[in-house]
């Protein structure tokens, strides 16, 4: 009887060993090759209607918004206000010191940057606005207009000949038209 159980013992101790020499040995990679998988066009239109069944409709969206907005405390709301007022506060500055800048003499082109720097200084707008435009000659549209230079010579393209050619033919083309202006 102990050699039954000393049989049955050892067997599958042999197995065990035997699985693991097969473990050990090297295994040869085969490519799994993945399928691209093609939808027609039908396929993707029922997507798409599915996807849009579960999103909320305009009302349920309105009526989300009209009772997220009934939650808010009155602190809350005037908050929201004065925010609202700041910002437009802040968009009222910009566009009139934008303003001043632009009759100054200044080309739009430069005038944001130059209300930006200005802006960072410390006084009264108007004042340092006048300080840096002294400092800084080369924004004003004055200034510029006296460093073009100037040419000599012929004109090698008749553009203006061109244009008054073109014109010439609208008007009279035109001629009878009330809405037209020569």
């Amino acid at each position: 009887m102990e050699n039954e159980n000393n049989n049955t013992v050892t067997q599958p101790v042999e197995n065990t060993i035997k699985t693991e020499e097969t473990v050990t040995q090297p295994v040869d990679k085969t490519e799994v090759k993945q399928e691209e998988k093609t939808f027609t066009q039908e396929q993707v239109n029922a997507m798409l209607a599915k996807e849009k069944s579960k999103m909320p409709s305009k009302e349920e969206l309105k009526a989300f918004n009209e009772w997220k907005e009934s939650q808010k405390t009155e602190e809350q709301k005037k908050k929201e206000d004065i925010i609202a007022r700041q910002n437009l506060e802040t968009e009222n500055n910009f566009k009139s010191q934008m303003l001043e800048i632009m009759k100054k003499g200044v080309s739009y082109d430069d005038a944001e940057f130059i209300q930006f720097k200005v802006s960072k200084m410390e006084g009264e707008f108007n004042d340092n606005l006048d300080e840096f435009l002294n400092q800084n000659t080369k924004y004003t549209i004055k200034e510029k207009e006296e460093k073009k230079p100037t040419t000599t010579g012929f004109s090698q393209n008749n553009s203006n000949q061109t244009i008054s050619d073109g014109k010439a033919y609208l008007d009279k083309k035109y001629a009878n038209n009330p809405y037209y202006k020569k």
